[in-house]
């Protein structure tokens, strides 16, 4: 049977897996500049001495193969040891489980980690999308001059232009698709317990936006409005709040929420 074991736990773990979530992601923007760096220089190299439809090819495997090295490739350079699907996403739904376990007595069932696995592949395949898009830009610049090669002035200054937001992007979405999965799979398991109160935890720091994380954070709210808290919280990128189960002893230690 679910249970609140021990609230001061429960938030000071849930405050490890959101900062392991962050950490994640950082590696992620730093993996992605090397990938950019990586297929700026190939292109310059190769823009003097093949074909633009030829090195164009070869830029978008070179693409490629790095980013499958980090999202697939057990032996990829990723968290010192292997990759996002082995290291970070396996690293974070076993923490996940433990969480619910140790915390409120919830065991995740093999419906619910094949849910998981799901939304899992709908993040790797945004960072796909991602790096895409910075293929798509490398590979239309060096084809814009079929007949010979791009003047390597040009070619250098341009490349400065291509998807500056490339590695930012990977690692947003990588942070606010794993953060939205851990509240979701999370609340699912709270609502079918039945618990009566809830806590809008996290930082309230100088990073933290305005509305609703300070007007939110460290207030509570009745299981009657946990679809509505649900629903803004996973609007929201980057967010580092979560929603955690109180007693019916502990819920006057808070504030009341006002939507």
């Amino acid at each position: 049977m679910a249970e609140i074991k021990n609230t001061k736990k429960a938030i000071k773990d849930s405050n490890k897996i959101i900062k392991y979530i962050d950490d994640l992601a950082d590696k992620i923007k730093a993996k992605f500049e090397k990938i950019k760096d990586g297929a700026i220089g190939k292109t310059i190299d190769l823009n003097q001495s093949k074909p633009p439809f030829t090195a164009s090819s070869l830029v978008a495997v070179s693409i490629d193969n790095d980013l499958k090295k980090i999202i697939n490739n057990k032996e990829g350079e990723f968290a010192n040891s292997g990759s996002i699907k082995e290291e970070g996403f396996d690293s974070f739904i076993k923490a996940s489980e433990k969480y619910l376990s140790n915390n409120f007595s919830i065991n995740l069932s093999k419906i619910d980690l094949k849910a998981i696995s799901k939304k899992k592949s709908v993040i790797l395949d945004s960072l796909v999308d991602n790096t895409k898009i910075l293929k798509t830009d490398i590979q239309d610049l060096l084809t814009q001059n079929l007949a010979k090669g791009i003047p390597q002035k040009t070619l250098i200054k341009e490349l400065k232009d291509i998807y500056p937001a490339y590695s930012r992007n990977g690692s947003t979405l990588l942070n606010t698709g794993m953060s939205r999965l851990f509240i979701d799979s999370n609340v699912s398991k709270f609502k079918s317990s039945r618990f009566n109160w809830y806590l809008y935890a996290g930082p309230d720091d100088a990073i933290t936006r305005d509305i609703p994380c300070k007007k939110w954070v460290w207030h509570r709210f009745p299981a009657s409005q946990l679809d509505i808290i649900r629903a803004s919280r996973m609007k929201l990128w980057n967010c580092r709040h979560n929603i955690i189960p109180l007693s019916d002893e502990e819920k006057d230690n808070y504030p009341l929420l006002v939507i």
